[in-house]
């Protein structure tokens, strides 16, 4: 179910409204190979933003070395009609593209001649220092003659030279370093699918399972306080991406607020790489609203060390107020008013590949439904009309709110019926009686058993069956008298 106001047209994957930020700015924030990505992602999404982005990807990309990058966003720019991005720059792509046959090739011998000579740190430098050219150049084409070869295209062929570091690293921090490197790689894979139309969950449990390793690579306390905020963002962002979103809350919020300041950790700055403390914010605050109850999110999230992340999104920590104190109205208005926003991100925006809706859908959806539980709880009835006014309904269709109220109690979301004749929502009638009576009768079942032990001990007691403790001794180990201590 895609949000009011937003829409598929043409040859975008959503014609979403402007968002309240300006792109060059949020741009600013981001370096890398996912920023080029971001800003695809944008320009499909956006059709006011798509010329402005694509220049700034196309710009961005020209700064790097990959070509097929730079290609696929040229192949963006002609689907979208624009002749004049979607031109090629013929002195620069040939050129790099030949550049990087070259280095590949210096690096390739190289890595030949450390192995000749068996020495495992030259090895392992040698290793990276080619899965580093094969991430900033995208790896090799897929040969279109051998689909097997996908295997071992693209940005897998950076994770799998990062992957046969493993056998030459021979400290914590190697092994440190090559999973953070990992990790990145993993989840520039997973956009990469996203956006091609492929399934990230392959390239998302890589995430998962390498970020897990983080916990047991024996770095010294120092050095793990500063992997520990990135193993957090990292499970969270791949959690996110699955749809675990109760997980991805957990994770996120258990992000030490380092995280937005510690600065590259063994060469890459994930805050700028991957997501910043701002994105963390917005996601942890989006997921935890989801599916946390109202105490949780005033003890965990309001209360807890996430605070710190929250005072970057004011109007994120202003949501999950109104949601504590049962405005629910305003809580949804608010969140309204940035979902262009959030649908931009890369990481929110993307496809949930079960239906067209996104992940901003989906966690929207489940707070709305969540507001609606929750009011209707201080009620025996309510009317469907003044359940529209409180919660107008997200669809145009004439009985949006009675299908929507019945979709929620078919799920199990809402326990109540509906009198479809007066158009009235009515609670369950709990029968108190009933429950009084079987609580009266457990109490005196506990009274019973309690007096019936006690009567037990004073018949032992009697019956001389006691064994009594022996004498001068006093609690436990402690003799009096002679000898005593």
């Amino acid at each position: 179910m895609a949000w009011k106001g937003s829409s598929t047209t043409g040859a975008y994957d959503r014609d979403l409204p402007a968002p309240t930020f300006d792109l060059e700015t949020w741009a600013g924030n981001y370096e890398g190979a996912l920023l080029p990505l971001r800003l695809a992602h944008v320009s499909t999404h956006c059709p006011s933003l798509a010329r402005q982005s694509l220049s700034i990807a196309g710009a961005a990309a020209k700064k790097g070395k990959d070509v097929q990058l730079y290609s696929r966003l040229h192949d963006i720019a002609s689907r979208l009609g624009f002749v004049e991005l979607a031109a090629i720059d013929l002195d620069w792509a040939p050129k790099q593209e030949e550049a990087n046959k070259r280095e590949l090739a210096r690096l390739e011998g190289e890595l030949r001649g450390y192995k000749n000579n068996l020495i495992r740190e030259s090895i392992r430098m040698g290793q990276e220092d080619l899965a580093v050219h094969l991430l900033l150049t995208g790896g090799p084409p897929p040969d279109p003659a051998n689909p097997q070869s996908v295997n071992s295209a693209g940005y897998n062929a950076a994770y799998q030279a990062f992957g046969k570091m493993r056998d030459y690293c021979t400290t914590p921090t190697h092994v440190a370093s090559m999973t953070l490197r990992l990790i990145y790689t993993s989840l520039l894979q997973a956009v990469s699918a996203q956006q091609t139309g492929a399934s990230p969950v392959l390239f998302l449990n890589a995430t998962l399972a390498n970020a897990n390793r983080i916990r047991t690579v024996g770095v010294k306390e120092e050095e793990m306080a500063k992997l520990t905020p990135i193993m957090h963002a990292m499970t969270g962002i791949a959690n996110l991406g699955q749809g675990a979103y109760k997980d991805a809350a957990i994770s996120f919020l258990a992000t030490p607020h380092e995280y937005a300041t510690n600065g590259p950790i063994h060469g890459t700055d994930f805050t700028r790489a991957v997501a910043s403390g701002n994105d963390i914010a917005i996601y942890g605050g989006l997921c935890a609203l989801a599916t946390m109850s109202r105490d949780e999110l005033v003890d965990h999230v309001l209360g807890g060390t996430f605070r710190t992340f929250l005072e970057l999104e004011p109007h994120m920590r202003k949501a999950i107020s109104l949601y504590t104190t049962a405005k629910y109205q305003a809580c949804l208005e608010s969140l309204r008013h940035y979902y262009s926003d959030w649908s931009l991100d890369v990481f929110l925006g993307a496809n949930t590949g079960i239906t067209a809706c996104s992940h901003v859908d989906k966690l929207f959806a489940r707070i709305r439904e969540k507001s609606i539980t929750a009011y209707f709880s201080s009620f025996s009835e309510v009317s469907l009309a003044s359940l529209a006014s409180t919660f107008p309904p997200t669809s145009s269709l004439p009985h949006a709110m009675e299908n929507e109220i019945l979709s929620m109690i078919q799920s199990g979301m809402l326990d109540a019926r509906i009198d479809v004749v007066n158009g009235v929502l009515i609670a369950p009638q709990k029968e108190t009686r009933s429950a009084t009576h079987a609580q009266a009768k457990a109490v005196a079942e506990e009274v019973e058993r309690t007096l019936l032990l006690r009567l037990h001990k004073v018949n032992v007691s009697m019956a001389g069956l006691e064994v009594p403790k022996p004498k001068g001794t006093y609690g436990e180990g402690v003799r009096v008298g002679n000898g005593g201590y």
